[in-house]
């Protein structure tokens, strides 16, 4: 009789690691707002400037088109699902992100274009690619602006100069790998991960995916521009594509559901270099955090519920971990509201 498996090693240190890094989260804001005037950050919510509130969440919601409107072309020509069933699914997976760990979002992106005949190994290697470009489009956003904000650390052109050129560098190396790999020659799931850039190697896709990642990252600068003017922080258009910068650096730790704690981190400590008030600091990292899910989940919520009800009535044997060709599924929505 054999004895019940328990937690495997791996499980049970990734557990130690989230746990670990969530503890030094929350250490480090309590650090960085050891100082806080609860008075004076209660003037500061109070003093919103709620339009600007508002045409940050309309912002939220346009990115996401340009999102879905990147998955479009970078899908096609082999995969070519509806746009508006891709912006559901954009909305879907936000929402899934942002209310579960572990970034569920991807998964249920997996199984949504499985359902739409895509093989699992082409979205990983896709959703691989769409973060590395934005990584990068970020990166290139800011590689002046430590030349354009006067007063920061000198460490800080180092930072950012060296994390742009990671991101440009793997990108590159992702490109050559798509012209020169042969993915025949290689084990099954690296095949289907090889076999999943295929769009790298058409320039105008790939330009125009970029392009369109670029431009999402810019409405994400211009959402955290309006919420800053709300809240009457006079900072640059630079210096706040550098805060948003050192948000998504520090978005890449592992952590609580939809990066609570690391996105205030990241945002607090950035402000801090900036010179602006821990009160303002904070209620812009909370404003602009729920600018960032609240839309997504408002909107994605009832459609990840939809989804969720879809796939316990039609089961899929093969699961989404499934590498390979997709078998034809029967869509999530129905064709005629596309």
């Amino acid at each position: 009789m054999s004895e019940p498996r328990g937690v495997s090693p791996r499980k049970r240190w990734d557990l130690v690691v989230r746990v670990s890094l969530i503890a030094t989260t929350v250490i480090s804001l309590w650090w960085f707002l050891r100082g806080l005037d609860a008075r004076a950050f209660s003037d500061t919510l109070t003093r919103v400037d709620v339009p600007l509130l508002v045409v940050a969440v309309l912002l939220n919601l346009v990115a996401q088109v340009v999102r879905a409107g990147s998955w479009v072309v970078m899908l096609g020509p082999r995969h070519q699902p509806p746009a508006g069933r891709l912006l559901r699914y954009e909305f879907a997976a936000q929402a899934a992100s942002s209310i579960s760990p572990a970034r569920a979002g991807e998964l249920l992106r997996l199984w949504m274009l499985k359902h739409e005949g895509v093989p699992v190994g082409i979205t990983g290697a896709l959703i691989v690619l769409k973060k590395t470009i934005g990584a990068a489009c970020m990166g290139l956003l800011a590689l002046a602006t430590p030349f354009l904000v006067p007063g920061l650390p000198g460490w800080v052109t180092g930072f950012v100069i060296g994390v742009s050129a990671l991101m440009l560098g793997l990108l590159g190396l992702l490109v050559v790998t798509a012209y020169r790999a042969r993915a025949n020659r290689l084990p099954k799931m690296l095949h289907s991960m090889v076999d999943g850039m295929y769009f790298l190697k058409d320039r105008l896709r790939f330009s125009s995916a970029s392009c369109l990642i670029l431009v999402g990252e810019m409405i994400d600068v211009a959402a955290a521009y309006a919420v800053m003017r709300a809240l009457h922080i006079g900072l640059s258009v630079a210096a706040v594509v550098l805060v948003v910068f050192f948000i998504d650096f520090s978005n890449v730790l592992p952590g609580a559901p939809a990066n609570l704690g690391t996105f205030e981190v990241g945002a607090v400590y950035c402000l801090g270099l900036l010179h602006v008030a821990p009160d303002a600091a904070l209620g812009f990292a909370l404003l602009f955090h729920a600018q960032q899910v609240l839309p997504q989940v408002v909107v994605g919520l009832p459609l990840q519920l939809h989804f969720l009800s879809v796939r316990k009535k039609q089961p899929d044997a093969n699961g989404p971990g499934t590498i390979g060709t997709a078998t034809t599924a029967p869509p999530l929505v129905r064709s005629d509201h596309d």
